[in-house]
């Protein structure tokens, strides 16, 4: 066993590897207890460490102790190693992060992109979801936790497995049996367009079916409101009448994915699974249903071919057509809402959302940007207001 301290940017850090046993565990004991105090942080680095013992856990215990209110954090750690700590309690009371391995996604197949990030074909069991720089790791770290979250509730999602190193860039693995998205399926068998759509509008109603008691999920209108902080091109008395839009939304405790597109559906043997969790939460379905609206509709260049969806944007519009119906059962959204009165923030939420995508990202036109603006003033404003009287 070779063990080594190094320093930096004040903090200790030590790096413990091979086996920590009961034989050992004071030679650990006297290295780590004689650099850990209240003067200092102390990072341990267990990349290298293959096991330790109980003994060599309550050398940890009295290090974290020593450092007091100073930073005590153990990183790099393996699987192995993490099943000790969840099991003995360590990962509640420490920081404790896992090690996190390299990989490669040349020569992969590039199967979808979305906001955040690409997902990668690995092979005929994995696919990888590769975060733009931007994406902070907190949020990756949330997004996993929220799939998993689904998973336990009963939602198709797919497991997933560990965080990974890309080239410099985060990406998260998934389990994913050589599956397809909807919108492959779609736009290699259109002929069948009625039957995948019909999986479409079923998923969707799965998920809006199942509540979350336990209070874990963040609230949609939370996401929206820090969406509303980032918009650019508005007035203040404009920003505050979108809070103040989401302020009168309804609150419920029915699970909404957050971008249920075509492109984040994968298919697997006649079944759906769902991927890109970062914004699973809770709220009116209506959250879900107007942003489909907004990506089929608003969003669309008017081309005639959809860049984002890949296909003609004359499928495009028939696949919204045909959702909306089999969604809410009914061929008018007039019908629908009078058995769901939440229908009625159907579009109001699609305003909105051309609202928080158009006016946050450089990446849109100025024609996106002014339509955004017209739709404040000339559709959500006058909404608001009526609901205000």
């Amino acid at each position: 066993m070779d063990n080594e301290l190094k320093e930096e940017n004040e903090s200790k850090i030590i790096e413990l590897s091979g086996r920590i046993t009961s034989t050992n565990a004071s030679e650990i004991e006297t290295l780590v207890l004689s650099n850990a105090d209240e003067k200092s942080g102390m990072i341990i680095d267990v990349r290298n460490l293959e096991f330790i013992s109980s003994a060599g856990l309550r050398v940890l215990l009295k290090a974290k102790k020593l450092c007091g209110k100073k930073p005590f954090k153990i990183i790099n750690a393996n699987e192995e190693l993490m099943n000790i700590f969840d099991m003995t309690g360590f990962s509640e009371i420490m920081e404790i992060s896992k090690s996190v391995r390299s990989i490669s996604v040349d020569g992969c197949e590039k199967i979808g992109s979305g906001a955040c990030g690409e997902v990668f074909r690995l092979d005929d069991e994995t696919i990888v979801k590769l975060y733009y720089p931007r994406v902070l790791k907190k949020d990756i770290e949330q997004e996993k936790a929220l799939s998993k979250k689904a998973f336990v509730l009963g939602i198709p999602t797919a497991i997933s497995y560990d965080i990974v190193d890309v080239d410099g860039r985060v990406g998260v693995v998934y389990e994913l049996l050589n599956a397809k998205t909807l919108a492959e399926l779609i736009r290699s068998d259109e002929k069948n367009l009625e039957k995948y759509v019909q999986m479409y509008a079923d998923v969707c109603r799965l998920i809006h079916s199942t509540e979350d008691e336990t209070g874990f999920l963040p609230s949609f209108k939370d996401l929206c409101r820090d969406e509303v902080s980032k918009i650019h091109s508005v007035t203040e008395e404009e920003r505050n009448c979108l809070f103040r839009f989401i302020d009168l939304l309804p609150e419920e405790k029915t699970c909404v994915h957050g971008d249920l597109n075509i492109n984040n559906i994968m298919v697997q043997n006649g079944e759906c699974c769902l991927i890109d969790m970062g914004e699973f939460s809770v709220g009116t379905p209506m959250h879900d249903i107007s942003r489909i609206i907004f990506s089929m509709d608003f969003a669309s260049d008017g081309a005639e071919f959809n860049q984002f969806f890949k296909m003609p944007q004359t499928t495009v519009d028939r696949i919204l057509e045909l959702f909306l119906k089999k969604y809410f059962k009914t061929d008018s959204l007039e019908e629908a809402e009078k058995e769901n009165p939440d229908v009625k923030w159907l579009y109001p939420l699609a305003w909105f959302r051309c609202c928080t995508a158009f006016l946050k990202s450089e990446r849109w036109p100025k024609e996106k940007k002014d339509e955004a603006l017209t739709l404040l003033h000339e559709k959500l404003i006058p909404f608001v207001e009526s609901l205000e009287k």
